[in-house]
């Protein structure tokens, strides 16, 4: 087929009809419950799960998308791969985040999460993942948050969470307390108002309890190294020893510094003089004790030693009051003044939260019988339809303001008797999920939030992909929570995930996108335009999915006539090549390979290549044009599906096993390398490993070098020049 022939074909053809054809599709997938896993019936399963999502004020944004994209491509080739893979979808709908919003607009939460529930389910549809749409749940659902309820009362009992007074962070925006792990260089994670230290009685989890198991198993799992290394950083586990200064103790990890101490310091509001003088037991000298505002209460005792000689921050609190500084060497022999002991930065989970939005905290508390846990049999406890839900911020929730809500009698003696108005953390919520997922509609589904039998099948999750910034909130939580459920006998495994995979951060045009900036990408814009497909490639293209991309109109434009080239290629002629034969061998092993690693960038780049190859010769086979068709599924669903037809074939692309490649015809052809000398051509050498070394060993080459000094000029691909000295 001449270029000229070729040529006129394409500018001739129709273009892909993106609209019809994915509508087209996504009702007949739908129809055929081709996504439906058959969760006991399965004989491989593979869980596929990507991170909750919350619905955003304007559903589906772009991140949810590239991350959700990710995920798919995975799940889909390891279908082809043989496994029966479950990738569920669902809404974290409860918290904050959506309640603030609904308070910006005026809109009751409970309203605004149908709104957005139903603006987000069907934004998903469009996407082309393969989700079972037959195991959906919304945190926010009364039959998903009973069981939250449960899981707070089977912890409470084992004695996991309990109540306690405790100086809390508390955002004076979300009128709320906040976990430590909320609080990011002092501000709140949601809205990055500047945190206060209130003091209120609230519920807690002992997370601490599991602080070393924890740290131990992160060596057990297949994550990513950022990750396992930031929740090592937040555990925080210090090795030193506990001090006597008269009635204070004291945690230091440096008691080779005791001779050192000239003071004593507080945590405390403000800096100030107790007026109490200590005896240094090292030194047997009385020195002051202080507050002092940048000593964290709940760290070590919340007493430390003032160490100026050996601590930066000591020392301007020295020099600012006046107190002695002692120069003196660490002397190892000052241990023997105190216990050793080891230490977590890691604080108990705080639960409680101020707010309407969110699963009511089961407990009741009796003037008689204290607090007790809602009788199992009475969950859920209801989130009622109120209108004056607006926080207030004086340290209880929206709900104390309705005794028809909090008064009750006490399930002991049948007294009098309050419920708790708090509402419990949203990432409660979250943290569970995916153990409920596989058991919804199941046999036993009503009975416990999760099927045994099911689960132990199922579970833990085998690919889980989420972003990185939930390292120490969402993925720590979990692993808390599963750990417990373990040992408590619900679940038989300690570990949520086998692998975490964290994906990047789309940015557009070069700078992270917000309303302000006017640069924020909508997904449903660009799916209406080019389709689902051009986005879904366009995303994967971008770089690394470790790493994110930059966003640019220009790409996705070319990325559409890219789909376009690949729909009109399938009408080429009929013609044997064994070039294409070669390359297509070269192509199956590859893409494959980079599925497999997540370098989806590369995939798509040696698809272009092929595509490429296949358009200069003009005709290719009905047998390639399908292993493409096959190639091509995991990452363009939609086109994919199109292609597959339009070979007359009846049962889905989604469907078929992914193709093998023949290893003698899948060796990559080197390229030859020219080997110069001082800028001139001299020998040849074939490309590939070692090949500097290679190109010395050429009788010509030693020829020219000698016993020489020389420089090295590689060109990868191209020319090695050895340049002698002096030249």
């Amino acid at each position: 087929m001449c270029v000229e022939r070729v040529y006129n074909w394409f500018m001739s053809e129709a273009k892909y009809a993106h609209r019809e054809i994915e509508s087209k599709w996504l009702k007949k997938w739908e129809d055929e419950e081709l996504n439906k896993t058959d969760l006991l019936g399965a004989k491989r399963p593979f869980y596929n799960l990507m991170m909750f999502p919350y619905p955003s004020a304007e559903g589906l944004h772009v991140g949810n998308m590239y991350a959700f994209t990710a995920a798919d491509i995975y799940g889909r080739f390891k279908r082809m791969q043989g496994f029966d893979v479950f990738e569920p979808i669902g809404l974290d709908g409860f918290g904050i985040h959506s309640e603030n919003y609904a308070l910006k607009i005026g809109r009751h939460p409970k309203e605004h999460a149908q709104i957005t529930q139903e603006n987000f389910y069907k934004q998903l549809h469009q996407v082309g993942n393969m989700f079972d749409w037959s195991k959906t749940l919304e945190t926010y659902d009364p039959e998903y948050y009973k069981w939250t309820q449960w899981i707070f009362i089977q912890m409470y009992k084992a004695g996991l969470a309990y109540r306690a007074k405790s100086e809390v962070n508390w955002c004076p925006h979300c009128k709320t307390v906040l976990a430590d792990e909320q609080v990011i260089d002092g501000k709140c994670e949601r809205c990055k108002s500047e945190m206060v230290r209130k003091e209120l009685e609230q519920w807690f989890f002992r997370i601490t309890k599991y602080a070393q198991r924890l740290l131990d198993n992160l060596d057990k799992l297949d994550w990513v190294q950022n990750i396992k290394t930031s929740q090592k950083n937040w555990i925080g586990r210090s090795e030193g020893m506990k001090l006597k200064f008269g009635k204070y103790e004291v945690f230091t990890t440096r008691p080779d510094t005791l001779h050192g101490a000239t003071f004593l310091a507080l945590a405390g509001k403000k800096d100030r003089f107790t007026g109490e003088m200590v005896i240094n037991p090292a030194t047997g000298k009385e020195i002051p004790v202080w507050e002092a505002v940048y000593v964290v209460a709940d760290y070590g005792t919340g007493v430390i030693m003032g160490v100026p000689a050996h601590d930066e921050r000591d020392m301007v609190f020295a020099k600012k009051h006046g107190i002695e500084v002692v120069e003196m060497e660490p002397d190892k022999s000052m241990e023997k003044y105190g216990e050793k002991t080891t230490h977590y930065h890691l604080r108990d989970w705080l639960i409680s939260r101020q707010r309407y939005w969110g699963p009511p905290i089961p407990m009741i508390n009796c003037p008689k019988c204290g607090w007790q846990p809602v009788p199992e049999k009475d969950l859920p406890v209801l989130l009622p339809d109120i209108s004056d839900y607006q926080p207030e911020g004086e340290g209880k929730g929206p709900l104390a303001k309705h005794p028809e809500f909090y008064k009750t009698a006490c399930p002991v003696c049948g007294g009098n008797a309050e419920r708790e108005t708090d509402v419990s953390d949203t990432f409660l919520d979250s943290a569970w999920y995916f153990l409920r997922y596989p058991s919804i509609r199941s046999a036993h589904s009503g009975q416990l939030p999760f099927d045994s039998e099911i689960t132990k099948k199922w579970m833990p999750v085998h690919m889980y992909t989420g972003g990185a910034e939930h390292a120490n909130l969402h993925l720590l939580y979990t692993r808390f929570l599963t750990m417990a459920l373990h040992d408590l006998g619900y679940v038989p495994f300690e570990e949520p995930f086998k692998r975490f995979f964290a994906h990047g951060m789309i940015v557009k045009d070069g700078a992270k996108m917000s309303k302000s900036k006017g640069n924020v990408v909508n997904p449903d814009d660009y799916i209406a335009k080019y389709g689902a497909d051009a986005l879904r490639l366009y995303f994967m293209f971008l770089g690394p999915i470790d790493q994110g991309g930059d966003f640019r109109d220009a790409g996705m434009e070319g990325m559409a006539r890219f789909v376009n080239r690949v729909y009109r290629l399938f009408d080429l002629p009929e013609a044997k090549s064994e070039d294409i034969v070669k390359a297509e061998q070269r192509l199956i092993k590859k893409v494959g390979e980079d599925i497999e690693r997540r370098h989806y960038n590369t995939a798509i780049a040696a698809m272009m290549e092929y595509i490429n190859l296949i358009n200069g010769i003009g005709g290719w086979t009905k047998e390639q044009k399908g292993i493409l068709a096959i190639m091509l599924a995991p990452l363009a669903p939609f086109l994919a599906e199109e292609l597959w037809f339009k070979l007359a074939h009846k049962d889905s692309v989604h469907l078929q096993a992914w193709p093998k490649y023949d290893p003698g015809l899948a060796v990559q052809e080197r390229g030859v390398i020219a080997i110069q000398v001082n800028g001139k051509m001299r020998d040849r050498v074939e490309d590939g490993p070692d090949v500097e070394q290679r190109a010395l060993q050429s009788d010509k080459i030693k020829k020219f070098i000698g016993g020489a000094k020389y420089r090295t000029i590689f060109v990868p691909g191209k020319v090695i020049n050895f340049v002698l000295n002096g030249k």
